[in-house]
């Protein structure tokens, strides 16, 4: 019993060694063709980390790239609101999936800024900002989530007539 705990626990090792080396060429693939501007076949790439690789030490980031390259309107035929969407979809999907990964806050904050600013949810943008003042209380981007909060649904003008206001 002992020899068969001995030998399955080394084809667990094994099995992850080699999916950390797959999961590391294909994050490597992919960048590469990032910087080559060959955004779609770095998404490719990116989705299969995503989808292959879930539990992997480069899901995280490739989750944030594809968000960050999606509200970028990087993706090729991909209208600009199907392009946000997809950016708050994988924004929340890191939070959501990776809490404790430092990309987490950010993530959480992009969703509700794009929802806010520029698709122009203001109930789903409200709700993912007070979910990071929840759990971001000290946050570098806390202020910037109160702000955003305190003039949720405002225009530049209404903004900067409450700010002369103030004054």
């Amino acid at each position: 019993m002992k020899l068969y705990t001995t030998i399955l626990l080394s084809i667990i090792v094994l099995f992850s060694a080699c999916s950390s080396h797959k999961d590391q060429a294909l994050f490597n693939s992919a960048a590469e063709k990032y910087k080559a501007k060959n955004y779609s076949e770095a998404l490719k790439d990116y989705q299969e980390i995503i989808n292959e690789y879930s539990g992997g030490e480069k899901a995280p980031e490739s989750i944030f790239t594809v968000a960050a390259m999606y509200h970028m309107y990087q993706i090729p035929n991909v209208s600009k609101d199907e392009s946000l969407k997809k950016a708050v979809e994988y924004y929340q999907k890191l939070y959501q999936q990776f809490p404790k990964d430092e990309r987490a806050p950010k993530a959480l904050f992009m969703s509700g800024f794009i929802l806010a600013n520029e698709l122009r949810n203001i109930d789903a943008a409200r709700l993912a900002y007070q979910e990071f003042l929840s759990k971001f209380p000290k946050h570098e981007l806390a202020s910037a989530a109160r702000t955003e909060l305190d003039n949720l649904g405002k225009t530049p003008e209404e903004i900067l007539q409450d700010k002369t206001a103030k004054k």
